[in-house]
């Protein structure tokens, strides 16, 4: 599955470097990303083992391997920080963020070096990238990790939110981008009300996002919204009850 260039402009780009299938990457099918600037590239949730062929492939198809300086992980489930073990491999000096929270579990994945990890407070940070154009670290605590992290690109006007907006969608029916959100609501609705820990949670990233200029939500499952769609996302989180406020899981 080949690349596509969400937003390329000034030496800048936003590109979704595809989604694995459940039979090639044996667990739900994930969505990778990178931001290119000044001709080095930023990965964002790099993905699980068995992505890392086709994410590698897809990513030297824009960049050289050298030029591959970080990746930025969202928390700490398998399906976006396994793949690192090999990324090190090739990049042994690329950068990693990830939330401090999570800094002493790295090690668990055995990886060949010692990292340069940038460890996020909870508050978050902003990243300079070469050609001026920032980054923004959002927290997202709760959502689903309690070291979770967004990421704002101020210049593409995209929010890389990680796994806030993933969708289970049946096979046969994804697309890249989000067809009709109604009937993509269904596919949303239990992960979000299982896997977010609170609606209070919930609501401090809306009021975090609220008056940002997003063209363009990039969940790491699922499918990508962009135009009207994305107020109508942010309509919708803003109805949900989620978590423990939602159903008090494992009560007698």
């Amino acid at each position: 599955m080949e690349s596509v260039k969400i937003f390329s402009e000034g030496g800048h780009e936003f590109v979704w470097l595809g989604s694995g299938d459940l039979e090639a990457e044996k667990g739900v099918p994930s969505n990778q990303y990178a931001i290119i600037d000044g001709g080095e590239a930023l990965l964002l949730d790099p993905g699980g083992y068995h992505s890392f062929e086709r994410v590698f492939a897809n990513t030297t198809q824009l960049v050289e391997p050298k030029q591959i300086r970080g990746a930025f992980l969202s928390h700490q489930d398998p399906d976006v920080v396994a793949s690192i073990v090999s990324w090190l491999e090739v990049q042994p000096n690329m950068k990693v963020y990830l939330s401090a929270l999570w800094e002493r579990f790295l090690p668990h994945f055995a990886l060949p070096v010692v990292p340069d990890l940038v460890a996020l407070p909870d508050e978050g940070a902003t990243v300079a990238l070469p050609t001026g154009a920032r980054l923004r670290m959002l927290p997202a605590h709760g959502l689903h990790s309690p070291g979770s992290f967004q990421v704002y690109d101020e210049r593409a006007r995209v929010l890389f939110s990680g796994d806030l907006g993933a969708a289970l969608v049946p096979p046969g029916e994804w697309s890249l981008f989000v067809a009709d959100f109604d009937k993509h609501v269904p596919y949303m609705d239990g992960f979000h009300r299982r896997f977010l820990a609170s609606t209070k949670a919930l609501r401090a990233l809306l009021k975090r996002v609220e008056g940002l200029p997003i063209d363009y939500v990039c969940p790491q499952h699922g499918s990508i919204f962009r135009g009207d769609d994305v107020k109508r996302f942010f309509d919708w989180l803003g109805t949900l009850e989620v978590g423990f406020d939602y159903r008090s899981w494992g009560d007698p």
